[in-house]
């Protein structure tokens, strides 16, 4: 892309349509993090939790120039590649291997980006959402679920998803907005 933002986006782009997830996005990807993360402009620091490719999205993100952004993923492959994305776009951070069930990069950021990662971990453990998001270290928090399995099917997620979110969050002293895109359902957590 060789520091040419359009050139970047579009580079971008086609290697995030080789991930189910961050394809998913692409439809919504110019209004999402505008929208979601508007509240919290310009964002000084990112942990970005059970990452995958979603590191590709930095160019579409309202970070400050001098951002850091960490990523972590249990997938090594993933955490390589978007290492060497960092270091390709010149963006600061870094990527580490590591399993959130377990342990979570102790760092304090602003934001901490939970995207479709909790219906994952909460089929191999179903306490894996309070545990995760009371964790991180984050003045904001965005998390989101699909709208519909990979298959494209509906089946009640965002009615279901959104309640289960808002119970979990009643519980919390926590600020919570909710926002509804095409293919995805987000909210952005205030934490304190």
């Amino acid at each position: 892309a060789s520091g040419d933002p359009n050139a970047l986006r579009a580079a971008c782009r086609r290697v995030m349509t080789c991930h189910a997830s961050t394809r998913e996005r692409l439809p919504i990807l110019d209004a999402f993090y505008a929208t979601t993360l508007a509240p919290c402009a310009p964002v000084q620091s990112v942990l970005d939790v059970a990452c995958g490719l979603n590191p590709l999205c930095l160019p579409w993100m309202p970070l400050a120039p001098d951002a850091e952004y960490i990523a972590c993923d249990v997938v090594q492959d993933e955490v390589a590649f978007v290492n060497a994305f960092l270091r390709e776009a010149g963006i600061g951070g870094r990527a580490v291997v590591c399993d959130v069930l377990s342990a979570l990069p102790d760092v304090r950021v602003d934001v901490a980006l939970v995207l479709k990662t909790l219906p994952c971990l909460e089929r191999i453990d179903k306490d894996a959402a309070p545990r995760l998001l009371d964790a991180l270290q984050a003045r904001f928090i965005v998390v989101s679920y699909p709208v519909s399995s990979l298959g494209g099917r509906a089946k009640g997620m965002p009615q279901n998803y959104e309640e289960r979110f808002l119970a979990l969050a009643s519980s919390r002293a926590w600020q919570v907005t909710t926002f509804r895109f095409a293919t995805e359902l987000a909210f952005l957590v205030q934490t304190g």
